[in-house]
């Protein structure tokens, strides 16, 4: 009766070692997955991002000269009003 035992203790032991080896699996199977659609989530945003990243650099040259332009253009109305200023308290006043 013990040998009988044993064989049944032995088998709802597979069994159970069974079980836990099938949720493992599953376990692996959907991490893999997840894994997977990560990879494919990540790989879509560096395309995007790269994309914006070149559209804001184009945007950026744009502000750059704009800036540039903007800035030699208030320099040289700057020197102008400066250069009258010093006419007109030097005596020759408006127009000469």
């Amino acid at each position: 009766m013990s040998e009988s035992n044993n064989d049944a203790g032995r088998q709802q032991e597979l069994l159970l070692l069974g079980q836990i080896h099938g949720l493992v699996q599953s376990l692996k199977d959907g991490q893999n997955q997840q894994n997977v659609r990560m990879d494919r989530m990540e790989a879509r945003m560096e395309e995007h991002y790269t994309g914006l990243d070149t559209r804001l650099r184009e945007v950026e040259k744009k502000a750059a000269v704009a800036g540039a332009l903007s800035g030699g253009a208030v320099a040289v109305g700057t020197a102008l009003v400066v250069e009258g200023i010093k006419q007109f308290i030097r005596g020759n006043g408006l127009g000469n």
